[in-house]
């Protein structure tokens, strides 16, 4: 009986699934990257989708803040985006309100 109660108290609570990262990490991100660690899951294996291989990738205001005034570091910042955390050239175009030929030209330089 006392299994009926604690699926009682959970019938009332919102889905966890909403908090799900990656389509497959239920938890913080600290806890992500001690899976990964202990998983050793490489970034670079294109039969694992985007989402999952970069499970635990800032969003893209941490990286590219509205208000980056600098050029050189904005250049850095795009590179960094889509080498180091696998956002595509069209998500930071549109999050930067630039077209995507500009962060093409910005990546292929190597961030300079």
């Amino acid at each position: 009986m006392l299994y009926k109660q604690f699926v009682l108290k959970g019938i009332a609570k919102e889905t966890p699934w909403k908090d799900l990262q990656g389509q497959i990490f239920l938890g913080d991100k600290g806890f992500i990257e001690q899976c990964k660690i202990t998983l050793g899951t490489p970034t670079d294996l294109k039969e694992i989708p985007r989402s999952q291989r970069y499970a635990e990738r800032p969003a893209l205001t941490e990286i590219l803040p509205y208000n980056i005034q600098n050029r050189a570091l904005r250049n850095k910042a795009i590179h960094d985006a889509h080498v180091t955390y696998g956002y595509t050239l069209k998500a930071i175009a549109d999050h930067l309100k630039i077209h995507y030929t500009t962060v093409s030209k910005v990546v292929k330089d190597g961030g300079r």
